[in-house]
């Protein structure tokens, strides 16, 4: 009898202890959205797309996080997010809202946080934007700033959102430089996002990194009609690369622009290449048909794993690249009025 309840003790023992680790090793996000929406909602992470039927304002997700991450929503409409978020293995609680707005003739799905409970990311990123907000405007606020970033940074040197913050902070103009170089050698690099970092380091390492004046990657893609164009039958024109996705709002959005600078020069020795990161080739079909992208439209199903997207230095969508009639770079998302006036100069000589 005595054996029998050792045996019954170290058995409930074991079960709780793989509970806990298997509680500890997945995530539960319960989602409340306030404004009105039915249908289906999506959670995007880790290359994983996962579904959920919004019932009375509600959803749920399940899952495993190998490493805390950045995640988002989506909708079956385009669907604009204003931020990620980041998905760790907790029980996390989320109030969000989801507004339909129409632009250009179509429906897009605008996707805002409006809180969320359970992750220790979450007060890292909170304990930050209250900083902010408390000392953005002070004198000394440059200083403020890198010394709360340093914090953060040794702190938490594993944690993708510290990566991620540095990134946003050295697109700001009157960056210190070597300070920054300074925090990104304390960071642990094998923690962060290699494409995040490689926007850090293009940054802060100008010099090391700018694509301006270089011969361009060349690469070859398929058509719609499973056709391979190539870069390198631009040569002798100049030639705009667009990355983008049916997908992306903000891509679709400055399609029209894209199509007056089509209309005015595509007599004039000028080629447009737009690059779809769409994995879902009738998605994208849909997209070119709906647009009336009348000019070269190729696809790369592989998205941001791409090694093209990697050469170019492509992490985030839209991207464009003006390239002149030798191969070389231009510029990086050049303006619509930038790439006019180039374009302009270029019929007067």
């Amino acid at each position: 009898m005595k054996n029998k309840i050792i045996i019954t003790f170290i058995y409930l023992l074991i079960s709780f202890t793989m509970l806990g680790q298997s509680k500890k090793n997945r995530f539960t996000l319960n989602g409340t959205i306030r404004t009105d929406y039915s249908g289906y909602i999506y959670l995007n992470y880790q290359n994983k797309k996962d579904s959920c039927l919004v019932l009375n304002k509600k959803f749920q997700f399940k899952g495993n996080m190998k490493i805390t991450d950045v995640a988002y929503f989506n909708t079956n409409n385009p669907t604009s997010m204003e931020k990620d978020f980041y998905l760790e293995n907790e029980n996390i609680e989320m109030d969000i809202s989801i507004t339909a707005k129409n632009i250009n003739g179509y429906k897009v799905d605008f996707i805002k946080i409006n809180s969320i409970l359970g992750t220790k990311t979450s007060l890292i990123e909170k304990e930050y934007e209250d900083f902010k907000l408390k000392h953005q405007n002070d004198k000394d606020w440059i200083d403020k700033n890198y010394q709360k970033l340093e914090s953060i940074v040794l702190k938490y040197p594993n944690n993708r959102f510290t990566g991620d913050l540095l990134t946003k902070t050295s697109w700001d103009s009157i960056i210190h430089l070597k300070k920054m170089q300074q925090l990104y050698t304390k960071l642990n690099l094998k923690s962060q996002r290699k494409s995040t970092m490689d926007v850090l380091r293009k940054n802060i390492f100008p010099i090391e990194t700018s694509m301006t004046g270089k011969l361009i990657y060349d690469f070859k893609l398929p058509n719609k009609n499973e056709e391979y164009i190539s870069t390198n039958q631009f040569r002798g024109s100049i030639l705009f690369i667009d990355f983008w996705a049916s997908w992306c709002a903000p891509c679709r959005k400055q399609i029209p622009e894209i199509k007056q600078m089509y209309e005015k020069f595509k007599d004039e020795n000028f080629n447009i290449l737009s690059i779809s990161l769409d994995k879902d080739k009738e998605k994208w079909l849909i997209a070119i048909e709906k647009e009336k992208m009348l000019w070269y439209n190729v696809i790369e199903r592989k998205e941001f794993l791409s090694k093209i997207v990697e050469n170019y230095n492509v992490d985030a969508i839209p991207t464009s690249f003006l390239i002149d009639e030798n191969g070389l770079i231009i510029a990086k998302n050049p303006s619509m009025k930038v790439l006019e006036e180039y374009l302009l100069k270029k019929q007067k000589k």
